[in-house]
């Protein structure tokens, strides 16, 4: 089953299961002390036709809120990640819950669209900045590909010594389309993606350096949320490429010089990184810490429990897309989701 109807098949029977409410029997055991959300993009809602990869990384501002109110309605306290150590030590037994609000990557809607709402509720959030978006120079392949995918219903193309030929005129092919290349396009030479990208982008009428100017926080804005108590700036890499496909030297510099850059720009502390693609092994997790950051984040569907202060740079999140209901929202914080998808593994690092 694909990640697509994975996720349409949660949203039909998250109302079937919390309505039987069997999460109760999970959450005095894999709920922990609270959770770590991630987002990546809040826009208003678009009537263009959308590939489904995208809308698992978008929601609306209204969504939002209704997240926050979620947590609100049941008490949860929001926290940033710079308290989340003394959290975890005070709090081990108290019955008392937080909740994390994390950005990846740094987009301009962060600031137009999840800033207010987050504003208005006093929530403080984290923003993972991958540094290269800032500087203009990145290369949104994700959605080039998508306005690729949707215009054409054939795609041909030799990557190096892979030739491609997807059919792409239905609403499935052009969904598989997308996961076949996205799936190549994370496997190339991470270290030029530009020399692989720009004849295939360049074929298909795309500059490989479209979005720059639309997509992208600038680093004024950046420094103007920095300069909010409820904003924490945290580091995503320079250029978020795939790190365990790094050599030494460059899985290093991408960890490491990040938070230099981030420092130099918003002249404030950086000890928080997250890393690209959810992608990281022992040696990415010892660049982290060489690096002197204070947590690292994963992408991993299980909650935070004391015994994550042994795990600090390994700390899960669960990702917030456009299907996250109530149900589904319960069924992940009461440890419901996290115990079967993680074969009842509590601490997941």
């Amino acid at each position: 089953m694909g990640i697509y109807n994975q996720k349409l098949l949660t949203k039909a029977l998250s109302p079937i299961i919390s309505s039987s409410r069997v999460y109760l029997l999970t959450m005095p055991f894999y709920s922990g002390l609270g959770s770590i959300l991630m987002f990546h993009r809040v826009i208003p809602p678009e009537r263009t036709y959308r590939l489904h990869n995208h809308l698992s990384l978008e929601i609306s501002p209204d969504q939002l809120e209704r997240i926050v109110l979620f947590f609100k309605k049941r008490n949860y306290h929001f926290i940033a990640l710079d308290d989340l150590a003394d959290w975890l030590t005070e709090n081990r037994t108290s019955g008392r819950k937080f909740v994390i609000f994390t950005f990846d990557d740094g987009y301009k809607d962060n600031l137009l669209y999840a800033y207010p709402v987050l504003k208005k509720h006093n929530v403080p959030f984290t923003i993972y900045i991958t540094t290269i978006f800032p500087e203009k120079k990145a290369i949104f392949w994700w959605y080039i590909i998508e306005h690729i995918i949707r215009n054409n219903s054939q795609i041909r193309w030799s990557f190096a010594e892979t030739e491609i030929n997807i059919r792409c005129g239905s609403h499935k092919e052009k969904e598989n389309a997308f996961m076949k290349l996205r799936q190549l396009i994370t496997g190339l030479d991470q270290t030029n993606p530009e020399k692989a990208l720009s004849g295939f982008f360049n074929h298909y009428g795309f500059d490989p350096y479209a979005f720059n100017d639309s997509l992208p926080l600038s680093w004024k804005e950046i420094e103007e949320l920095s300069a909010d108590e409820l904003v924490t700036i945290g580091s995503h890499t320079i250029n978020h490429h795939n790190l365990i496909q790094l050599p030494d030297s460059y899985s290093r510099d991408e960890i490491a010089r990040s938070k230099e850059i981030l420092e130099s720009n918003i002249k404030k502390r950086v000890d928080h990184f997250s890393y690209p693609l959810g992608n990281y092994g022992p040696r990415e997790i010892g660049y982290v810490k060489e690096s002197g950051y204070k947590t690292s984040t994963i992408i991993k569907n299980a909650n935070v429990f004391a015994d994550h202060l042994q795990h600090l740079h390994t700390l899960p999140r669960f990702s917030i897309n456009s299907i996250t209901t109530d149900n589904v929202l319960t069924l992940h914080t009461s440890g419901f989701f996290p115990s079967v998808l993680n074969k009842f593994v509590r601490i997941v690092v």
